[in-house]
């Protein structure tokens, strides 16, 4: 796989933010249409769901995707359920966003 272009800048900036730069960017239609490749850095069971509200068999996932070009664009996390739905906000939430050379993560 080919290594990610150099950033020009890295900034930390609050979820709110990073969620509607993520809303507002063609990475949500290019998930739901297929056009970007997920790498699943993590994808496992809940254990105790209903703790944070969640029906069984509901999986916690994070998800990386990547372009055409092997680069990759947004890390997103989703509560996903055995019916194939994305729980919680219905939409991943983006975790590290690039855009152009520029990198947003969720500050903690």
């Amino acid at each position: 796989m080919l290594s990610p272009p150099k950033a020009d800048k890295v900034e930390y900036i609050p979820i709110e933010r990073i969620q509607q730069k993520f809303n507002k960017s063609q990475y949500p239609r290019m998930i739901v249409d297929g056009l970007l490749k997920p790498e699943y850095l993590r994808n496992d069971h809940l254990k105790e769901p209903e703790k944070r509200g969640k029906p069984k068999c509901t999986h916690s996932q994070m998800i990386r995707y990547y372009d055409k070009s092997g680069h990759w664009l947004v890390e997103v996390h989703q509560y996903w359920h055995q019916d194939k739905t994305i729980k919680g906000t219905r939409r991943p939430d983006p975790k590290r966003l690039r855009i152009r050379n520029k990198v947003f993560i969720v500050e903690d």
